[in-house]
């Protein structure tokens, strides 16, 4: 659906999402001061951290691995991660519960896989709350567990292959603290997010006061086949924020927030990683494909 000719109902999908976790197209020209990064990142020879090779930034030093989970254990290492679950917290979008069930949250041959499915009717409860749907799905977060404010972070993941129009779901970051105010005052950053409706844009964005949707997202970020695994990175920088796609920079945007802010405001203070897979219940159809599984072999991260 996000054809530029349907670009105001894919915004009001986007702003009705991220409502709800707040209660929980042309890059900017980069300035001269902070160059943008190589196309393809230098490596500093046979050098290696526990995040892989090391990674030469330009102006020479490396960066310096601040977290990694590769998913290989047979459990979530609930150290880094913690489970998003509906009837504990009261999060959804739209109508999706969201569960820790292995059916929604598993891992499996090294890879992480969250799953959005469709089934019977159920009972989301949430105190006096009352969730009945038939849409479940998967999501973790960090928390508190690992913030930081700037650097390097990526995901290697692959999305499910339906062309159709009713899944959501990706990698993203989203402040520790409102600090400037409830969402989107405090700033969000969209690594890598997904919906089938428009099935090859796997869309970086920032999010806050003064956000341009024209601008401030990156609708060239296109990928042929996202059900095959791709790396999606993006760099945090005090006055610049950039997208890549498999080491291929694809959005770069220095940001201009509403007064009273001023820039860096408000992507100045720490944000945490979250992964989620669930169903955008307003535009899926009888031809939607479930169980819609999105599979991440590692989430990294640098200073």
């Amino acid at each position: 659906m996000l054809g530029r000719s349907a670009a105001a109902a894919r915004r009001l999908m986007v702003v009705a999402v991220l409502v709800g976790i707040a209660a929980l197209v042309a890059p900017a020209t980069a300035p001269a001061s902070e160059p943008p990064s190589p196309r393809i990142a230098h490596r500093a020879g046979d050098e290696r951290d526990r995040c892989g090779p090391l990674i030469v930034k330009p102006s020479g030093r490396t960066w310096e691995c601040t977290f990694v989970d590769n998913f290989s254990g047979t459990t979530l290492d609930s150290e880094r991660w913690m489970t998003q679950r509906t009837t504990q917290t009261g999060f959804r979008t739209e109508r999706t519960c969201y569960t820790d069930s292995p059916d929604n949250l598993a891992l499996s041959d090294g890879t992480l896989v969250l799953t959005a499915r469709k089934g019977r009717m159920v009972n989301c409860h949430f105190g006096a709350a009352l969730l009945r749907t038939r849409y479940t799905g998967g999501m973790i977060g960090v928390r508190d567990r690992y913030t930081q404010t700037y650097g390097r972070f990526e995901v290697r993941g692959k999305f499910p292959a339906t062309q159709d129009a009713g899944v959501h779901g990706g990698f993203w970051m989203y402040p520790r603290d409102d600090t400037y105010g409830r969402w989107p005052s405090s700033g969000e950053i969209d690594v890598a997010e997904w919906w089938s409706s428009d099935p090859t844009l796997v869309i970086p964005s920032l999010h806050f006061d003064g956000r341009d949707p024209d601008v401030d997202s990156g609708w060239d970020c296109r990928v042929e086949d996202v059900s095959a695994f791709h790396t999606y990175t993006v760099v945090w920088r005090r006055k610049l924020i950039e997208f890549s796609i498999d080491g291929v920079p694809c959005f770069s945007r220095s940001w201009d927030p509403d007064s009273p802010l001023r820039q860096p405001q408000p992507f100045d203070h720490p944000f945490r990683m979250i992964l989620n897979m669930g169903v955008s219940a307003s535009t899926a159809t009888r031809h939607t494909d479930f169980p819609a599984p999105y599979v991440v072999d590692y989430v990294k991260a640098w200073k």
